[in-house]
């Protein structure tokens, strides 16, 4: 696959919608796909973004709406890109260029509140966005498992294409320098748990009856939560010292698409143990020490002893050295490509 180099003219136009874009109230969300936009627009391609802040603003979706039947009577663009189900179904408002949608985790698996199922509106909007797959010409999935959920009919155009991480930025540094620089003690056995507790999906109580389990016979070991209580997560500059400081990554979610925190903790060689979720089992296939368990914490305690023994491993940055947002730039472009070339045909069934 060929990427747009700056010297194609004339350059590929895209335009792309997310309701998952930073914005000064959160300058931490979405930043998966400003990264992604990014790495395209290095690449060559000429992208225009509608951004919708629904979580701010309860007219956000209409006036995205608006403003893409504006952008449609006008025209101009080769491609246009939904990134995540709302904003696909957005984004179907332009008809004038094939559509590629996006979907990342809940929006395709539904998002659960609790120790239940997805809630009721989660498992009504992801049945619609499973349907919206059949009005894209392309569609990206961040696993083969997400790809399982779209209707059969969808599922030969989709492309499993997992979200990048800056490799730079969780580049391995020695864990005792880390430790420093954030005032931890240097004799301390961390696991890290990197998530919000509040939110069920994540399943913190999980994480806690594990981390009781293995204190049982390694009473040395303390779990550490990478939380803010004012951003949906840790400043995005304190995570890669959190992780290289830390000796383990535990992750107990109950539904993931591809979670970047696995992807940033392999990055700093960090072992990784986790539930069977997303694709984290072929992520860590091949490296020493992480482990997939089911969410048995007696399961996930003998698995994090294991990974402390082991420690960290070149294997596992080995693991995401191909998720480079450069590199994932590339493989989308390579969608944009193929459905501007005609290879790619929606199927009304």
């Amino acid at each position: 696959m060929t990427a747009v180099s700056a010297t194609t003219s004339p350059p590929l136009r895209v335009l792309f919608i997310t309701n998952a874009w930073p914005h000064p109230g959160n300058p931490s969300h979405g930043t998966h796909a400003a990264r992604e936009v990014a790495a395209m627009r290095a690449a060559g391609v000429d992208i225009d973004v509608v951004p919708i802040h629904g979580h701010d603003n309860r007219w956000a979706y209409a006036s995205a709406a608006a403003e893409v039947a504006r952008r449609n009577r006008r025209g101009g663009y080769d491609v246009v890109h939904g990134y995540l189900g709302h904003a696909g179904a957005v984004a179907r408002g332009y008809l004038r260029a094939p559509l590629v949608v996006t979907y990342t985790g809940s929006d395709l698996l539904g998002d659960r509140r609790g120790d239940g199922p997805p809630t009721r509106k989660s498992r009504i909007e992801a049945k619609t966005f499973q349907q919206l797959a059949r009005l894209a010409t392309a569609t990206i999935t961040q696993s083969e498992q997400m790809e399982s959920m779209l209707p059969a009919a969808a599922r030969a155009r989709n492309h499993v294409v997992p979200t990048g991480i800056p490799l730079d930025a969780f580049a391995p540094m020695p864990r005792d320098e880390a430790r420093r620089a954030l005032g931890w003690p240097l004799d301390e056995r961390v696991v890290l748990w990197a998530a919000n507790p509040a939110r069920g999906v994540k399943n913190y109580p999980l994480a806690v009856e594990t981390h009781r389990m293995l204190q049982a016979s390694q009473p040395d070991v303390r779990m550490r939560v990478a939380w803010s209580a004012v951003k949906d997560e840790l400043p995005l500059d304190q995570l890669p010292l959190w992780m290289c400081a830390s000796d383990a990554l535990l992750l107990t979610s109950r539904s993931e698409g591809s979670p970047n925190v696995v992807k940033e903790a392999l990055a700093t060689e960090l072992p990784v143990v986790s539930t069977p979720v997303g694709d984290v089992a072929k992520l860590v296939r091949d490296v020493p020490g992480s482990h997939v368990r089911p969410p048995d914490p007696q399961a996930l305690a003998e698995a994090l002893a294991d990974a402390l023994a082991k420690g960290r491993s070149p294997k596992a940055r080995e693991a995401v050295a191909g998720l480079d947002p450069a590199d994932v730039a590339r493989r989308v472009i390579g969608v944009y490509e193929q459905v501007c070339n005609g290879a790619h045909r929606p199927r009304w069934r």
